[in-house]
């Protein structure tokens, strides 16, 4: 432990600095901070000392001087009386008053029991970091943008479900500003209690989590009535497995393989009109070699 009074700062002496883009609180634990320690706040950041677990003060930006108990005579004594441990603990949290984006991304349903998956961004800004010290917990000596998205993940969920649970699959998009309403609130609530402030929040994303359906929705609005649009994505599948009855899917033509047509016996007559048979099946047949006829 040093002797001398340290320079309490997020500037590293390699340049870097600690409060990188995505990094909201950052705990300086250093048992060197003593009393008249230089403490510097930048300009986008305010600190906030706590002693022994007990918030003392927060600095807007700026320079300043600590007073902690924590010295070279105090220090002497609580080792005599401490068994060597020196409870004079002092810790420097800085909060970034950066503006931070987050996400949310999850699954709900609408109400015919679809999955639907949606994403949500909004963005916010630090107003009170002592509420948020007190309100968070800290794992490690950062507090990130992503753990702080984990925690009002469930809440965006809420509100999300809260809407499409009670709207149909072909009410979800005319819906939108409804979802979009229900999840300012419940964010502007929330955050506010843990002292961060919504800045803007929106609905990127809504869609049905099955593959298929998304297609089939795209198509129908596309212009393809129902029916077409669900036929063009069986044909798309069909046509990936490298189906040859793809285009007669999406043409709503029934398919006959080669071999029934040839070595169906009647079947042919009983196609309809509408199926041509290839003109390359008569020549097969000529083909054929006849059968002997038997010798009287």
């Amino acid at each position: 432990m040093s002797v001398f009074r340290t320079v309490v700062r997020t500037l590293q002496e390699n340049g870097q600095d600690a409060m990188a883009p995505g990094v909201i609180l950052w705990r300086d634990h250093n048992v060197d901070i003593r009393n008249r320690s230089r403490l510097i706040v930048e300009s986008n950041q305010k600190a906030v000392v706590r002693i022994q677990g007990q918030v003392t003060a927060a600095y807007d930006a700026g320079a300043y001087d600590l007073n902690t108990p924590n010295n070279p005579v105090s220090n002497f004594f609580s080792r005599l009386g401490y068994g060597g441990n020196v409870p004079w603990l002092a810790e420097v949290i800085f909060a970034s008053l950066a503006r931070f984006e987050a996400r949310s991304v999850g699954v709900s349903q609408s109400s015919e029991l679809i999955p639907l998956q949606y994403q949500v961004a909004y963005y916010f800004q630090v107003q009170d970091p002592v509420k948020l010290i007190q309100s968070v917990q800290f794992n490690g000596v950062f507090y990130t943008v992503n753990e702080l998205s984990l925690y009002i993940s469930p809440i965006i969920d809420q509100a999300v479900s809260q809407v499409l649970n009670n709207v149909s699959i072909k009410e979800v998009y005319a819906s939108l500003h409804k979802i979009s309403e229900a999840v300012t609130a419940a964010l502007k609530l929330n955050l506010g209690e843990i002292g961060v402030n919504l800045l803007m929040s929106r609905v990127i994303r809504i869609e049905p989590e099955d593959e298929t359906l998304r297609r089939v929705i795209q198509l129908n609005g596309l212009g393809l009535d129902i029916n077409t649009a669900v036929r063009a994505r069986l044909s798309e599948l069909m046509a990936l497995r490298s189906d040859p009855a793809a285009t007669n899917m999406l043409l709503g033509v029934p398919y006959y393989p080669m071999n029934i047509i040839m070595g169906g016996g009647g079947l042919a007559q009983m196609l309809p009109q509408t199926q041509l048979i290839p003109s390359s099946a008569p020549q097969a047949q000529q083909a054929q070699p006849k059968q002997q006829q038997p010798q009287q």
